[in-house]
């Protein structure tokens, strides 16, 4: 009879065959699994040590383990904060926008909303007794993430009007922006003290402006002391600034600004600003001292259109 060889177990009992059903769940979740999860496939807590310990599991946080190695996926750090905030948390704020990819932000560090009394060092919490899973929540790619509406009542916390209305305008170039939904989050955001920025960016959005769409033309706006219209066509042509009282235009220009074939792009869009009696001006801003010049068009440097990232 030929010799049987005996099944490795592991303090507890469990059998190897449970490193594949533990990576088979990690590889549905962005390479992490929790606590609760590691349990219920049969390990136990000393198991769980031991796999660390063997480099098996890395912990990303309390109760939050990825397997098999620590290089998350930028997916998997925002599934790692989400399961550590507890079941009733989702992705929100800047990271809810850099998801749905209306951001011009980088985040650090994650930001999760949640109604637990979790707060995992290197998350930014944010609680709230009023988040409603059914109308307030997606599972985008298996990552629970605040919906676009109430993702806009959030960062009225963190974005001033005009750095809202690119936001949403972003969001309707992907066609994922709801008025009707974002009135209706408006109405259950009770407590809220800063809608009126939400407010403020919707009648933005319905002028036409596409907000301010980098930090360079954030400050320049903060610097007028009269308030301009923010990124709207003029006679068929988009500019950053325009004051229509005073047939003024001001194009705030980033750091790609002296390629040739722009520059001669810019001319020509100058030229028919100026034959239709508007006065166009650039301002140049220097990205490290944060000073600017400026010059009147035509014959001067590039539209200023900056990535969307």
């Amino acid at each position: 009879m030929a010799r049987q060889t005996p099944v490795r177990r592991e303090s507890g009992g469990q059998p190897p065959s449970l490193d594949v059903e533990i990576a088979a769940l990690a590889g549905v979740q962005h390479g992490v699994v929790t606590t609760t999860q590691l349990l219920a496939t049969g390990l136990n807590h000393e198991a769980i040590r031991r796999r660390v310990r063997d480099g098996r599991l890395h912990r990303v946080h309390r109760g939050v383990y990825a397997v098999g190695h620590a290089a998350l996926s930028r997916e998997g750090r925002w599934r790692a904060a989400v399961f550590a905030c507890g079941e009733t948390a989702a992705l929100s704020h800047l990271s809810a926008a850099e998801c749905w990819n209306v951001s011009r932000w980088r985040t650090s560090p994650i930001s999760v909303v949640t109604a637990s009394k979790h707060a995992p060092a290197g998350i930014d919490v944010h609680r709230s007794k009023h988040l409603d899973p059914e109308r307030d929540v997606l599972v985008w790619r298996g990552i629970p993430v605040t919906n676009v509406a109430r993702m806009c009542v959030d960062l009225t916390d963190e974005l001033d009007a005009y750095q809202l209305a690119y936001v949403i305008y972003r969001a309707e170039y992907w066609h994922i922006f709801n008025l009707a939904a974002t009135r209706a989050a408006m109405k259950r955001a009770t407590g809220r003290h800063n809608l009126h920025i939400l407010e403020h960016a919707l009648e933005l959005n319905a002028s036409g402006s596409a907000g301010t769409r980098s930090a360079k033309e954030d400050a320049f706006r903060r610097a007028q002391q009269s308030e301009p219209l923010v990124n709207v066509k003029v006679d068929g042509i988009e500019v950053d600034f325009h004051w229509p009282d005073d047939n003024r235009i001001v194009e705030v220009d980033g750091v790609h600004h002296n390629r040739r074939a722009t520059k001669l792009d810019d001319a020509r869009r100058d030229e028919r600003l100026t034959a239709r009696g508007w006065r166009v001006e650039r301002v140049q801003n220097d990205q490290n001292t944060g000073t600017s010049s400026t010059a009147t068009s035509p014959n001067h440097t590039n539209n200023g259109r900056p990535s969307f990232q």
